[in-house]
């Protein structure tokens, strides 16, 4: 993971201003790896208070941030969602000088999910910090948090990883190639979900169901039938899995070799597909009706495979 995020624009940036003796007061950590945003978070913690100056994982500082153990480096939330108890803590804390370190760090986990009113308290220090004080406000988004809040903060991005990003800094966790492979192409650049895609046996699941619908889906009565196969708690996996299909075989048909797979197909509606998958999965981001969802993702599967055979 850490071999990941130092090849980040944000680590770099970090690392630049502690070189520097630049470091801000508030970072606004954007990724949205929500199973990997703490993580990320603590590295950047620990290369922010390395007793090495580099991150090097294995100081003490280094070791004790890894167990959310060292005196001069607070973690939030403790429960779920960070309270407007969490603010009153760092507030009581941000005035006490560092124990063992020149930085007293701070690292607010899930900053998104802040209410108004506790985003409001931690104004005043992000306006007027005290010496020596770093805070890390991780997010998956930055939606949720004030205007006012993020004038106060250097922003910076971790977004989605390519898949040879991926691959490299991931095979020697997990050994079997294909199935890595496979895990790439269905996670959307995150690697906390390519480590769910690899142990888990949904993805497979998924998978073998997306290649049942793309060459035995003929016509829209066809669509019950395959709708039920879905499981409906875990329709984004499922995207997922038939997002990673259709890029398999719109690779097929591009370098001019396509499987049986490809039958029906062309790269047309390929692309129409794709772009109707993406769309459902911003429409599931705004509490859409999962069935009708599931319905149009596969209806649309047959329409735009007849549309662009007859043009």
């Amino acid at each position: 993971m850490e071999r990941l995020i130092e090849k980040t624009n944000a680590y770099r940036i970090v690392a630049g201003d502690l070189k520097r003796g630049t470091l801000s007061h508030a970072y606004l950590v954007v990724c949205p790896d929500a199973d990997r945003l703490a993580e990320y978070a603590r590295a950047l913690a620990k290369l922010i208070q390395c007793e090495e100056g580099r991150g090097c994982g294995e100081c003490r500082a280094c070791r004790l941030i890894d167990k959310n153990a060292y005196s001069d480096c607070t973690v939030y939330p403790e429960g779920d969602k960070i309270l407007a108890s969490d603010v009153d803590d760092l507030l009581s804390r941000s005035v006490v000088k560092p124990l063992e370190n020149k930085t007293r760090l701070f690292l607010l986990v899930g900053a998104e999910s802040m209410t108004a009113s506790a985003q409001n308290k931690l104004l005043k220090t992000l306006e007027e910090p005290p010496a020596n004080v770093c805070m890390i406000l991780a997010a998956v988004s930055d939606y949720n948090l004030l205007p006012t809040v993020k004038s106060r903060v250097k922003r910076v991005e971790i977004p989605p990883f390519g898949e040879k990003e991926l691959f490299d800094g991931l095979k020697e966790k997990f050994t079997d190639e294909e199935r890595l492979r496979r895990a790439i192409s269905l996670s959307g650049g995150l690697e906390g979900k390519v480590e769910k895609y690899y142990l888990g046996e949904d993805a497979d699941r998924n998978l073998a169901l997306c290649r049942q619908i793309l060459g035995e889906m003929k016509r829209s009565s066809d669509v019950i039938r395959f709708s039920g196969k879905i499981d409906q708690t875990n329709v984004r996996d499922f995207i997922a899995a038939m997002r990673a299909e259709t890029s398999k075989l719109l690779k097929e048909l591009v370098r001019g070799k396509p499987s049986a797979l490809c039958e029906g197909f062309t790269t047309g509606a390929l692309l129409a597909i794709s772009d109707r998958l993406s769309a459902a999965e911003k429409s599931l981001n705004f509490n859409a009706n999962v069935q009708m969802t599931v319905d149009s993702v596969l209806f649309g599967i047959v329409e735009e495979k007849h549309k662009w055979q007859k043009s």
